[in-house]
């Protein structure tokens, strides 16, 4: 096993400890806001906090990579599934205790692994069969469904696991023409746009004391802070 080969494994390591720990502080933060600020703001400001990141990496790479990629159609395919599937977790949070939505999230390997085959041609091993299904086994037990204590928002949990699942898929197709920074970059674009369209759309929805919390975080107005 080659140096540079370890090197690059332990990049993807930190990498990877980094993307968990900055995901998991997002998690709590947003489900401290979900409480008094609806989920467009939230995921607006996410947006234009990753678009500051973002813009001057485009800028310093302009002359390797075109900020408009040539499978623009799948890179904005790939955007909208996705913000999708975060838009159904952070609503998911503001029901569920952050333990529960993440531990149901947790079952996208399952759909990636169910999705790989026809996707990418990939086959997946019996071994690694059997450690996502008792993975999902042990989530279907957190979830109970059909149970009286069954929780809704559980559901948005787990279609937020089946759109990230797609969304992985997508990444492989789409970082065979586009720079990951690009993509991301889309990506973000995606999602501002979205919690733009979606609070445009609020007040034309109504609440009641019985809408619930998921409600609630979708169609509550933006709140200037103080």
């Amino acid at each position: 096993m080659s140096a540079a080969f370890l090197n690059d494994r332990r990049k993807a390591m930190f990498y990877a400890l980094a993307a968990v720990a900055t995901a998991s502080s997002q998690d709590a933060i947003v489900k401290f806001l979900s409480s008094s600020f609806p989920a467009s703001q939230t995921v607006f400001f996410r947006a234009i906090v990753a678009a500051l990141i973002l813009l001057p990496w485009l800028y310093a790479q302009r002359q390797d990579h075109s900020i408009w990629p040539a499978n623009v159609r799948l890179v904005l395919l790939r955007g909208a599934i996705l913000c999708t599937g975060y838009f159904c977790f952070v609503l998911s949070i503001a029901a569920l205790p952050i333990a529960t939505s993440v531990s149901i999230y947790f079952t996208m390997p399952f759909f990636v692994a169910a999705l790989a085959g026809r996707a990418l041609g990939e086959k997946v091993k019996s071994h690694r069969w059997i450690a996502i299904s008792a993975g999902f086994a042990g989530v279907l037990l957190m979830v109970r469904p059909g149970a009286e204590s069954f929780e809704p928002a559980a559901l948005l949990a787990l279609a937020s696991a089946f759109g990230y699942a797609i969304g992985q898929l997508l990444s492989r197709h789409v970082s065979q023409s586009a720079s990951p920074v690009v993509v991301t970059f889309w990506q973000s674009t995606v999602y501002g746009v979205v919690a733009i369209a979606l609070t445009a759309l609020a007040p034309f929805f109504e609440m009641s004391a019985e809408s619930g919390k998921v409600a609630e975080f979708l169609l509550r107005p933006w709140v200037m802070p103080d």
